[in-house]
């Protein structure tokens, strides 16, 4: 399939959630050369927004502009504008004082596909409709590739920027389990909260989270064993006590409590489950709000 067929019939697909990745249909415009990758990782993470050239000329260069940075980020903005660009379509990238645009409006962008999606799934969550939260939250995680613009470095703007994303996509998990809970697969989020506590030692929503789930499929032991275990890397790493959640959780766990567990916010189940092995018991449908929710 040429080039000249295929980008008049199929919207440009910009990815940031991952290695930067940008599309037309089957056909890969990722450009190749760092500079113009870095400036199109640029543009495209303040998508819709001016992006003044004085500042695309400091997050190229690292602060330290040569005297000829003016001229160069024009050729590379010209260079862009061809490998992006086609005919019968305007460029996507306009220049509007005191610097440049990238417009998205006919376009596709992934993070905010994810927002989106994250944003849907939170509210459906608020209003205890657990099944669809968690649809709109998977297909949300399923978004990421990687990490943000995985393997370009050097630039405040896409650092903080990555910083932010990553902090809503681990909101997103931990909506994610606290639906799944709601919906009494606790045994369907163990192997994955282990591995997450792993990843962020010091996130205590994930201890308790798994603390809740192995409560639930009658394992109250590794359940207080997983406390103990938070409780002594937050100590060492930290030098305090794990917070008033992770220590309330412990609590209605010790006492065989699972309204303190909700009190908490670690939502009930809105089927019924095993509370311990052969026993079961009926969670009252709950649309609490989770403490882990912002």
């Amino acid at each position: 399939m040429s080039l000249s067929y295929a980008r008049p019939s199929h919207p440009l697909r910009y990815e940031v959630l991952g290695r930067l990745r940008v599309t037309c249909g089957d056909v890969d415009l990722t450009p190749a050369p760092p500079k113009i990758a870095k400036l199109l990782a640029l543009l495209t993470i303040r998508a819709g927004e001016t992006v003044p050239g004085d500042k695309l000329m400091a997050e190229l260069w690292e602060q330290h502009p040569p005297r000829c940075a003016a001229a160069s980020l024009r050729v590379y903005v010209s260079q862009l504008r061809k490998l992006l660009g086609t005919p019968g379509r305007a460029s996507p990238i306009v220049t509007v004082s005191p610097g440049y645009i990238l417009d998205v409006s006919q376009n596709q962008l992934d993070v905010r596909t994810f927002e989106r999606l994250y944003e849907s799934g939170r509210a459906r969550y608020l209003a205890a409709d657990y099944a669809a939260a968690s649809e709109c939250l998977r297909n949300a995680l399923a978004m990421w590739r990687g990490p943000v613009l995985d393997g370009m470095s050097g630039s405040s703007e896409i650092g903080s920027f990555a910083a932010v994303e990553e902090e809503k996509r681990l909101n997103c998990i931990e909506l994610n389990i606290e639906s799944a809970l709601a919906l009494g697969r606790h045994h369907a989020v163990i192997e994955e909260l282990k591995g997450l506590v792993v990843q962020h030692p010091l996130r205590e929503p994930f201890y308790r989270q798994l603390m809740a789930a192995l409560y639930r499929v009658g394992r109250q032991g590794d359940a207080l064993g997983v406390y103990r275990s938070a409780r002594q890397v937050i100590r060492e790493e930290l030098g305090v006590e794990p917070g008033p959640p992770l220590r309330l959780t412990q609590e209605a766990i010790l006492r065989a409590d699972p309204a303190r567990l909700e009190a908490v916010g670690v939502t009930a189940s809105a089927v019924r489950g095993p509370e311990r092995e052969g026993q079961r018991t009926r969670w009252r449908d709950c649309g609490v709000r989770s403490a882990s929710v912002g």
